[in-house]
């Protein structure tokens, strides 16, 4: 698998949904993957593991990770997937659900890497819940792992939890094109800052 990051900025975020096509192509839904941890103890990196029906080992993995801080401030956004996909499109929803009731605030960090068209088309939004990152094309980078660069701008007081739930669809080349969608939910916990300066230990993740 070819792999090149993939950092987002807001100056290249497309501010509105790239219409949809129909298509006759088979479509098949996963959407009870394995999560996974980081090896690293002191690593906070979740991943959904999609294995569906292939022979071959994985079909895809999506995986996050809050990288530093007692609260979530850069978020690390990776999708791998099999040699013989490509990318679709890409919906992820960041939501405090322990929090005040506000979503947290993110923005997209750093400018494409690659130089050449077509470039990945995004949008950043809030709506009442969640922060919502979507990414309607993936350009040049379909067939590569893709990676996100997120800052968290904005965190609900309260909030100790983030789940992350994510929606990622892949197309199959073959004889028939088919589709995959893969959903899959990962949650996060955190721990406050004491008073001198150190930290509170993190509760068990859900």
């Amino acid at each position: 698998m070819r792999r090149r990051a993939f950092l987002a900025s807001a100056l290249t975020a497309a501010s509105a949904l790239t219409a949809g096509c129909s298509s006759l192509s088979p479509r098949t839904e996963h959407t009870d993957p394995a999560v996974e941890t980081d090896d690293n103890p002191r690593d906070r990196a979740k991943y959904l593991q999609f294995d569906g029906d292939r022979d071959d080992g994985d079909l895809a993995t999506v995986g996050v990770d809050p990288t530093t801080g007692p609260l979530p401030r850069p978020l690390a956004v990776s999708i791998s997937h099999s040699r013989d996909t490509e990318l679709r499109s890409l919906t992820q929803r960041f939501a405090a659900p322990d929090g005040d009731g506000s979503p947290p605030k993110l923005s997209l960090r750093g400018p494409f890497e690659a130089g050449h068209s077509p470039h990945p088309a995004v949008s950043l939004f809030r709506d009442e819940t969640a922060a919502v990152v979507e990414v309607h094309r993936f350009g040049e980078l379909a067939d590569e792992t893709a990676f996100i660069d997120l800052a968290v701008t904005e965190w609900p007081e309260s909030a100790r939890r983030l789940v992350v739930d994510s929606t990622a669809e892949l197309v199959e080349a073959g004889a028939f094109e088919r589709t995959h969608v893969l959903d899959g939910e990962l949650a996060f916990e955190f721990f406050a800052e004491a008073d001198d300066g150190t930290a509170d230990t993190p509760g068990s993740s859900g």
